[in-house]
């Protein structure tokens, strides 16, 4: 099958993303740093009260990366994508290379709760319901997040995909 450029549907906004830039090894300390960071923000603001909340951080490394039949399970129909010359990736892994991985684990938080369907706004006072699934997947620069929550832009998650060869993350 040949991948092309779909045509843009009416309604459709052509952007060209910048949010990365305020991720950038020159705005912060290193990928890493902005990660950990992010990753820790994220799972305090979602705590659940009186829980204490615990993050794990586990690198693969070359011993538990997965080989080629089991990364074909997430990247078998991205790889099209990540080839195509407008993709901009500069270090796209080889398609035999075995892939690590990073997995972020944490305990005593809500997780992100919400309706996976959902692709409007609701509006919380008309009885709408807190999508915290909605604002992480189909919002960029948005975020129903409180002024007491600590990341109020909706840019943070912007360092996952930034740490990546593939610039995807799965969660």
């Amino acid at each position: 099958m040949e991948w092309r450029f779909r045509p843009m549907s009416e309604g459709e906004i052509n952007v060209d993303p910048i949010e990365g830039e305020f991720f950038t090894t020159d705005a912060l300390d290193s990928h890493a740093a902005g990660l950990v960071r992010e990753a820790i923000q994220n799972s305090l603001d979602a705590r659940i009260p009186g829980q204490k909340v615990r993050v794990r951080f586990r690198y693969s490394g070359p011993k538990l990366a997965l080989g080629q039949e089991e990364r074909k399970t997430f990247l078998e129909g991205l790889w099209p994508h990540l080839e195509s010359p407008h993709c901009g990736l500069l270090n796209l892994p080889g398609k035999k290379e075995d892939m690590d991985f990073l997995l972020i684990e944490d305990d005593g938080t809500r997780g992100l709760r919400g309706d996976p369907a959902q692709v409007e706004d609701l509006d919380e006072a008309d009885n709408g319901t807190r999508n915290d699934f909605y604002y992480f997947w189909r919002n960029v620069g948005r975020t129903a997040k409180k002024e007491t929550d600590l990341g109020r832009w909706g840019l943070g998650k912007t360092v996952f995909q930034a740490a990546s060869r593939i610039n995807a993350f799965l969660a």
